[in-house]
């Protein structure tokens, strides 16, 4: 009989709690997810939208055949083809690669001059 009286008020306990409303911070909290779960489906749509737009605009680049200097090592051409890979990514193509000559002696002295007029920090 003893058990019988305590499991009555507990039962009655979790009924009156279940009849009580939700506060008002709980149902925001509520609304602000559902309105955050629509909001980030609509910027992914959006997304999608976007990067297939960008895939249809963007031109295919002609293959065309380029002029090998020799006078490069092959060693050096795959040290900047990778760094050019890796930098820019895969949609890059490197247009020519010439070693730096000797005329443009009046740049150099000018870009001297420029860094000469600087103050040291």
């Amino acid at each position: 009989m003893h058990v019988a009286i305590a499991s009555t008020p507990f039962l009655v306990a979790t009924a009156e709690s279940a009849t009580q409303p939700i506060s008002v911070e709980t149902a925001l909290l509520v609304v602000l997810g559902i309105a955050l779960v629509f909001a980030f489906k609509a910027i992914a749509r959006l997304h999608r939208r976007v990067e297939g737009l960008h895939s249809v605009r963007k031109p295919k680049p002609s293959v065309r055949p380029v002029a090998v200097d020799t006078s490069i090592p092959p060693e050096v051409l795959a040290v900047i083809s990778a760094a050019v890979f890796e930098t820019l990514g895969t949609d890059t193509h490197i247009v020519a690669i010439s070693p730096e000559t000797q005329n443009n002696t009046w740049s150099m002295e000018g870009r001297r001059q420029i860094f000469g007029s600087r103050k040291v920090r």
